[in-house]
């Protein structure tokens, strides 16, 4: 039996999803922080850079980053018979086009919120940590502003089907919330949060990493 390494809340959740609505028989184990027991076997054994998600195998081989193991999960989906289930049919131009939102989530969306999260790692004068977290606000409104447009338009942002794409850019979502980012002009975005909250699978990786909906 495989398992996912999560931290709760983060991208972690979005392989999670992925294996939930496929019906996969993995685990999902909380990863160890800095100052919990069981880190060193963690860096030792699963990541050395001490990050999530890491998708452990049953013989042993441990695969990272979000795209690898969501391409992964893919596979296995369409082995087990649930071809198009999160992510289209690979080699076709729909799991392109999946792949690239996929991307698009992963590349441009998620480290425009490294200096919100971590100011001082772009400055060392306190004094400049409100203009970094105001730059990279309003790059990253920028960047869901663009994807709105994808929503208002259609249901789910890859060929107007459900996708591993949808699930990236949801967990932006939560934390641009969490963050109380002012996210009341997406009403495109809003939708698909709400339509992809109410998926039961949805609904169990939340549950299985002890956070709630938003």
């Amino acid at each position: 039996m495989s398992t996912l390494y999560f931290f709760a809340g983060a991208c972690s959740l979005v392989p999670h999803i992925t294996a939930r609505e496929l019906g996969l028989d993995v685990v999902a184990k909380p990863a160890p922080r800095p100052n919990d027991s069981g880190r060193a076997e963690y860096l030792d054994k699963i990541n050395p850079l001490g990050k999530v998600p890491a998708l452990q195998l049953d013989d042993g081989t441990v695969i990272t980053q979000n795209i690898a193991i969501v391409e992964y999960l893919a596979a296995l989906g369409e082995a087990a018979g649930k071809m198009g289930v999160v992510y289209p049919k690979l080699g076709t131009l729909a799991h392109a086009q999946a792949l690239r939102w996929l991307s698009f989530a992963n590349s441009d969306i998620h480290p425009t919120f490294a200096p919100l999260f971590r100011p001082q790692r772009f400055t060392q004068n306190e004094a400049d940590f409100p203009m970094v977290k105001q730059l990279a606000t309003e790059q990253l409104l920028d960047l869901f502003a663009h994807v709105d447009g994808e929503y208002q338009q259609n249901d789910w942002i890859a060929n107007n089907q459900y996708s591993s794409a949808d699930i990236y850019i949801y967990v932006t979502y939560r934390w641009a919330a969490s963050m109380g980012l002012p996210l009341a002009p997406y009403s495109g975005l809003k939708k698909m949060v709400a339509a992809i909250q109410a998926r039961p699978a949805v609904i169990k990786a939340l549950e299985e990493q002890g956070i709630a909906p938003i």
